[in-house]
This record gives structure tokens, sequence and C-alpha cells, in this order.
């Protein structure tokens, strides 16, 4: 068990997400133009290296908004996390795996990964941010409970064992 007590945390939209893409696609088209003009190259190397480079960042545009929750609730219950989504259905609720990608103090960028019934890691890592102004009076209790470590429990053949 874990000693952080049940939070349920809103999970919002990345706003920075879209022009960070921009950045580092402009970015790396600056450091494709550099190694173009520091080699000298041309012909077909020169177009592959752009081919490349557009593959990458249409790529990256189409993959990185399917990767990212939005719109729901990213919650612990004292024993598991679970991911709620804003949806009309009535079970909504997934159990999922967190860990920490990113610790601003003030936002949080948490990998989930959905869990199968025996609570091993299935599909696809997904990306929440989470920001201390959602909910302020609840920050320091999630921030907990992102942080907080399994008790060790002692087993009867003297051996311990983590999350039991």
């Amino acid at each position: 068990m874990y000693n952080a007590p049940p939070v349920v945390y809103p999970v919002g939209r990345f706003a920075l997400g879209r022009i960070l893409l921009v950045a580092v696609c402009g970015l790396s088209a600056v450091g494709m133009v550099s190694w173009q003009m520091q080699t000298l190259v041309s012909g077909p190397k020169l177009w592959a290296g752009w081919l490349m480079w557009a593959t990458c960042a249409v790529s990256a545009t189409l993959w990185a908004p399917r990767q990212a929750l939005t719109h729901g609730r990213l919650g612990w219950s004292g024993d598991i996390w679970f991911w709620q989504a804003d949806a009309d259905t009535v079970d909504s609720t997934q159990p999922v795996a967190v860990s920490v990608g990113l610790d601003t103090g003030q936002g949080l960028l948490l990998w989930v990964q959905p869990l199968d019934e025996r609570g091993r890691a299935q599909g696809r890592r997904a990306s929440a941010w989470l920001q201390a102004g959602a909910m302020p009076s609840k920050w320091h209790g999630f921030r907990c409970a992102v942080y907080s470590r399994p008790k060790t429990v002692a087993l009867s053949d003297g051996r311990s064992q983590e999350g039991v």
C-alpha cells in the first residue's frame, strides 16, 4: 500500500504542446540548413536529407496529438491509479500505470499506460499534462501520490515484498 491518500485530479490540455512541436520542427530545419551549408552537399543527398526531415516532421505532427490524454481525471484510490475519461459512458474508469516524465513544480508531465486484469501494462503509453492551477487545493496531495513509494511488507518466510 502507498502512504498517499486518495486523490482525483483533472487533466487539461497541454497548451504549449503545439508551440513546442513547431519550435522543434523549426530548430531541426535550422540544423538541416546548417548541415547543408557546412558540408556543401547537393543533389540526391540534399533532397534525401530534406525528404527525411519532412517525413519526421509530418509524422510527429500526426502522432503527437494521439498520445495525449485530455478532458478527464487521473486518480489515485489509495491502492491503484486510474483514468476517468469525461464521457457519458457509465463505466469509463481504466486502471493505469503512472510514471513521471517532467516535473516543473507547477506542472507535471506523466506517462500513463493502461493495465490489464492482472496489473500488467498493455497498449500504448500516453502523456498527461497536469497543472497546479487546475485544482490548487489538491496539488500537494496529488504530487505526494505520484512520488510515494510502496510500503515494504515482510513475508512469513523472512523475505520482503513491495506493494502488497
